[in-house]
């Protein structure tokens, strides 16, 4: 899977991690004051709890591809000359 391979190759790199996207996330959070909320009917509520909780989500998924990204081998890309990453 093309994807999956460049994504590990970007992980690695440490290029745009999932711990990048819960960084973002947690600032545009407390930028919007999202958590402090009130009055939202209960769609808004709830993807506002949504929302506030989806920095600990990439966080466990940040720790996830750690442990995935020592088990990867290598894999040859044709658009850098065949060279494995």
């Amino acid at each position: 899977n093309l994807f999956e391979h460049f994504e590990m190759v970007a992980q690695r790199a440490g290029v745009y991690t999932a711990l990048d996207y819960a960084d973002i996330i947690d600032h545009l959070i407390k930028r919007w004051k999202l958590e402090t909320l009130t009055g939202l009917n209960s769609e808004a509520a709830e993807g506002q709890d949504y929302l506030c909780k989806l920095s600990n989500r990439y966080r466990r998924l940040a720790e996830r591809i750690e442990r995935k990204i020592k088990d990867y081998k290598p894999v040859p890309f044709s658009w850098i000359f065949d060279r494995a990453v």
